[in-house]
């Protein structure tokens, strides 16, 4: 046996799977595998065999091949059932800064105490092949020139086996801190996406509830209760929303619509509405409250501000893999500056949700119309939602 060359490829990854407190029980996971470590550990038996029967053939061409394969195969197929307890000790005693020392101890050791049935089990074959030169002497007084003849093999094949164990097992972690890492971003991500969503809600609610109490100062008894009716199905449908970052555009457009009663209630014949909605679009996932807060900038800055009437207008359509949602109104339009001044929450806010939601597979604009008004613009792509939230 004068190759280790193949002990790499003998120890199969799963076999340092097992976490170092768990190292008393890594012997029968370990064992499962023991078939597999039986037919990796062949290979190398069936080489150094093939390279004794060639060297052999020179000096005896008699020296049959099967004599080979009694002499190098068993011997190896012994490191084959040693692997899950080198393993093991693995482990349990690492090669670590700090630790080192002590481990080394442990595995020279162990080493130590694997290379006597090692060394006997090649003598008693040996042996029982007919090899003179030991047949002559006793295991007593051959174990220790043997001992010495086989450790640097020994170790090479020990080292072989802990160094792959090892790599795996630091490769194991890696993916594990890869993919702890990939969670955490996943639930901040998702934790700040429900912090700009529950943003909306206090938002609107705030607004409207401004705007109820300008209706009891005027004492209409029948807009408040309507408004109120109206705030109230706001909510309920919100938190039916909870946790859903995605919902399908119909039920965005119900949101809406409702938020839209309220507003006309609010305004009364001075908002127009105009609808411009492709049914093809409905079917579609969007974020949800994506139109909310585009609707509410587009009627405070093109309605509130002045004493006539104005419209507003809803469009959506599908271009090709590509949703389009645009809020339109004919308002006074944006002045200089507008994104750095307070009160754009809604706008930020849509922002912010889409980066989080698509990252640069999305489009957000925000700007003047040339007959005058502004236009909200959103691209996103288009992504049908599944079948039984439609049915909702």
């Amino acid at each position: 046996m004068d190759s280790t060359s193949l002990v790499a490829n003998s120890v199969p990854p799963s076999s340092a799977t097992l976490r170092p407190e768990r190292s008393g029980s890594a012997l029968l996971p370990l064992a499962r595998r023991l078939p597999l470590l039986m037919l990796a550990f062949a290979v190398p038996g069936i080489i150094t065999a093939s390279h004794t029967w060639f060297y052999a053939q020179a000096k005896d061409s008699t020296y049959p091949f099967g004599r080979a394969l009694l002499m190098q195969v068993p011997p190896w197929q012994y490191w084959a059932f040693a692997t899950p307890l080198i393993l093991a000790l693995g482990r349990r005693f690492r090669l670590e800064r700090g630790v080192w020392p002590r481990g080394l101890a442990a595995h020279l050791t162990a080493l130590a105490a694997l290379m006597v049935p090692y060394v006997t089990l090649i003598y008693l074959l040996s042996r029982a092949t007919g090899e003179t030169w030991l047949s002559e002497n006793s295991l007593g007084q051959m174990l220790p020139l043997m001992m010495a003849k086989y450790s640097v093999l020994s170790l090479l094949i020990y080292g072989g086996i802990l160094s792959i164990g090892y790599a795996v097992d630091y490769h194991r972690r890696y993916r594990e801190g890869e993919l702890a890492q990939s969670q955490l971003e996943t639930r901040l991500a998702q934790a700040q996406l429900e912090a700009l969503r529950a943003q909306l809600h206090p938002h609107f609610l705030f607004n409207t509830l401004n705007a109820i109490s300008v209706l009891v100062r005027k004492q209409d008894t029948v807009g408040s209760i309507r408004m109120l009716t109206g705030v109230s199905e706001l909510l309920r449908m919100a938190l039916h929303n909870t946790g859903r970052q995605h919902v399908p555009f119909h039920e965005d457009l119900d949101f809406l619509e409702r938020y839209l009663d309220i507003e006309q209630t609010r305004f009364q014949d001075r908002l127009q509405v105009v609808r411009a909605i492709d049914p093809a679009t409905l079917g579609a996932l969007v974020p949800s409250l994506i139109l909310q807060p585009l609707v509410e900038n587009a009627i405070k800055h093109g309605l509130a501000t002045r004493s006539g009437a104005g419209r507003v207008e809803l469009r959506a359509s599908r271009e090709g893999a590509r949703l389009v949602l645009e809020v339109l109104d004919d308002g006074p339009g944006l002045v200089s500056g507008w994104d750095r001044r307070d009160g754009c929450i809604g706008v930020a806010n849509v922002r912010a949700r889409l980066h989080q939601l698509y990252a640069d597979r999305h489009a957000f604009t925000l700007e003047n119309r040339a007959g005058g008004g502004v236009r909200a613009r959103l691209e996103l792509p288009f992504q049908a939602a599944p079948s039984e939230a439609l049915g909702t």
